[in-house]
């Protein structure tokens, strides 16, 4: 009978350098059930590599992911293989509406997952799994919410004939809020095929974008350009204020001034993109409220 996971909850507050930072979540995912915990160290606000997919060259595709880290190695309960352990772990990201990076070079994930250093336990690396003989599976995945992602990284081994594993989760800020990236529009693409744009501003109820966008819209065209061998839709999205079919209308204008901006004024390949527009058919939030609405008015860059 497959072992499930157990749920924890475990409020964490992190002083570091005087700072008081808000209680912390990192158990999103909890243990494997029936581990034995040896380390639990929480790292406060660090960096951490993730391997976040593969590149278009099916090489690991590393970043440095910032947050609130938390560290946990256990001892996996007797008679339970690596392959459980990972596998386990992938059906609780899913069901937690998260998803699993595609993983295509092991050892360089497992290579990047070894570069933080340790706060200690007389280890000069950051845990057993440093040797290769002992590492044997990686997994990383990420759950998005609507008010911070949770990036997931287990490491599998095998020391004196008994699995263990590492489970890192780190706590950060939403991939797709605030000022758009090259990296969040990389995360927000690969882990869940699209990412909403919300600095790309019109004029109310027309289609003209205005000049505070083009900052936005640059960054977009670099990440278009560096992606050459994919394509993708540009999608308008509105509130439902006002009439539906004059809404569908609206969002699909803009969605052609976007795919037009990035391709006469960025020098977009204009075979990469397609435009669309939905209007308030696919709302983020409920539009009883000026926030919802806020959340819905939106553009957003769909991988094809």
């Amino acid at each position: 009978m497959k072992t499930k996971l157990f749920l924890t909850v475990v409020m964490l507050i992190v002083v570091t350098s005087g700072n008081l930072f808000a209680e912390k979540k990192t158990d999103i995912v909890p243990t494997y059930a029936d581990s034995k915990p040896s380390y639990d160290d929480v790292l406060g606000y660090n960096e951490f590599y993730v391997c976040v997919g593969k590149t278009a060259d099916d090489k690991a595709d590393i970043k440095k992911i910032e947050g609130y880290v938390r560290h946990r190695f256990c001892y996996a309960p007797k008679g339970r293989s690596q392959l459980e352990i990972i596998k386990n772990y992938e059906e609780a990201i899913l069901k937690k509406d998260g998803s699993v990076f595609p993983i295509s070079n092991k050892k360089e994930c497992i290579k990047a997952f070894m570069k933080k250093g340790h706060p200690g336990h007389g280890m000069q690396n950051y845990e057993y799994m440093q040797l290769p003989n002992y590492a044997g599976k990686y997994f990383s995945g990420i759950i998005p919410t609507d008010t911070v992602d949770f990036y997931i990284c287990v490491v599998t081994g095998n020391v004196d004939s008994k699995v263990v594993y590492s489970l890192v989760t780190i706590e950060t800020k939403p991939m797709d809020k605030g000022m758009i990236s090259l990296e969040n529009l990389d995360a927000g693409l690969v882990t869940k095929g699209h990412i909403a744009i919300y600095d790309i501003y019109f004029e109310t109820g027309k289609s003209e974008i205005k000049g505070e966008s083009y900052d936005a819209l640059k960054t977009i065209a670099e990440y278009l350009k560096a992606h050459s061998d994919k394509k993708y839709l540009v999608v308008g999205h509105t509130d439902n204020v006002g009439d539906f079919d004059a809404n569908i209308k609206l969002s699909h204008e803009r969605a052609n001034a976007v795919a037009r901006g990035l391709i006469v004024d960025h020098s977009v390949n204009k075979e990469q993109l397609k435009s669309h527009g939905v209007g308030p058919a696919s709302p983020v939030a409920s539009n009883s409220t000026d926030n919802g609405k806020e959340k819905n008015r939106r553009v957003e860059i769909v991988e094809q």
